[in-house]
């Protein structure tokens, strides 16, 4: 800045403010005293405030949009990282909803993070995390099974199957021809499949 005096006997009224113009001043307000003295000695003294202030949001960096196989009952525990920079504050504090580190069930979660400046400033950023479910069941089946022939119409053979999967409690088996069926004789391909939700 420019400050300037005049004075009835002196053209060349000294200027001094502190702090000087020129300065570094920090965030917040600073009170500038400035005072003119003429060659006699004489002073005026006046102040000024310069404040200043922060309303510039931190920037920002989230993940790319994520997918993930469910890797247990619940979904998947999924963990990333975040980054925040701001010009005023050194350790911006980064927030997720969800945090990382959850559990996220299966399916389209939008995480959305908001990074927070020492002047509360805001920058909010979100992505999606997608638990998807790949991963087929496994399937047990019984052995090969030869019967003796009942009668002439076949014989009813029974079995049972099995199937477990990561994710599923309750997997749907089918067989077709199905367990109680009567079989002709000779060779009869059943086949059975494990469906999970």
């Amino acid at each position: 800045w420019e400050c300037s005096a005049t004075d009835i006997c002196d053209t060349d009224v000294e200027v001094v403010c502190d702090p000087p113009s020129g300065s570094s001043f920090p965030l917040g307000e600073t009170t500038v005293t400035c005072t003119a003295t003429d060659d006699s000695g004489n002073e005026t003294v006046l102040t000024f405030t310069v404040t200043v202030v922060d309303t510039t949001a931190p920037d920002l960096t989230v993940p790319e949009d994520m997918t993930v196989e469910q890797s247990e009952l619940g979904g998947s525990t999924v963990e990333w990282e975040c980054t925040a920079s701001d010009i005023c504050d050194t350790d911006v504090s980064v927030v997720c909803d969800p945090a990382s580190g959850t559990l996220f069930p299966l399916g389209e979660t939008t995480v959305t993070c908001t990074a927070t400046d020492d002047s509360g400033n805001e920058t909010t950023k979100t992505f999606t995390v997608t638990v998807v479910d790949t991963t087929a069941p496994e399937l047990t089946v019984p052995q090969d099974i030869t019967m003796e022939q009942e009668s002439s119409e076949g014989t009813v053979v029974t079995w049972e199957c099995s199937a477990t999967d990561i994710c599923d409690t309750d997997v749907e088996v089918v067989c077709d021809p199905a367990s109680g069926s009567s079989f002709p004789l000779g060779q009869t391909t059943v086949t059975c499949t494990a469906t999970d939700d």
